[in-house]
């Protein structure tokens, strides 16, 4: 009988350690230790308890979300179409920065700082970008104070360009 309960406690021990979560788990080991008939919904409450808390901490408001636009296309102002969209959708602190990140930039992409991956999905979401990946370091340099980053890339130029030209595909000075 000791035994068993032991082996109840051992196993729900390995249980939280190996999901990682630091007080669902002394919980989950408290609760298979004083009702070991109930390991089973210990283990259960472990991700139960820990999907909530993604969700939960996965969005801010949008008005306080600080949002830096780049352009990573040649078409000038596009950054400042895209703040000046993101700021009517909510997004009352979207700046659009002067720096142009590296690189081929074919669509726009979202980036985040750290802890901030629902701000940039729910942004992302918003705008109709499908790319939301971590900030990189050169983005970074370049929008030092953003929790979300967008690049603009050519989808968002040649898309611009086709709103605000009623004729040809030109490049809006």
């Amino acid at each position: 009988m000791i035994l068993g309960g032991l082996l109840i406690v051992a196993a729900a021990v390995l249980i939280a350690k190996s999901v990682g979560g630091s007080s669902p788990s002394n919980n989950a080991a408290r609760t298979s230790a004083s009702t070991p008939g109930h390991s089973t919904a210990a283990h259960h409450s472990t991700p139960h308890s820990k999907a909530p808390a993604k969700t939960s901490a996965a969005t801010t408001n949008p008005a306080e979300t600080v949002v830096d636009v780049l352009n990573a296309t040649s078409t000038t102002g596009l950054a400042h179409r895209v703040a000046g969209d993101l700021q009517k959708n909510g997004y009352s602190q979207a700046t659009a920065l002067a720096g142009r990140p590296s690189g081929a930039n074919q669509t726009t992409v979202v980036q985040y700082a750290s802890g901030h991956q629902g701000d940039a999905q729910a942004l992302a979401h918003s705008i109709s970008v499908s790319q939301v990946q971590p900030l990189e370091g050169s983005v970074a340099a370049l929008a030092p104070s953003a929790t979300v980053v967008v690049i603009v890339g050519l989808d968002r130029a040649s898309a611009a360009g086709g709103e605000e030209s009623s004729g040809g595909a030109t490049a809006v000075p």
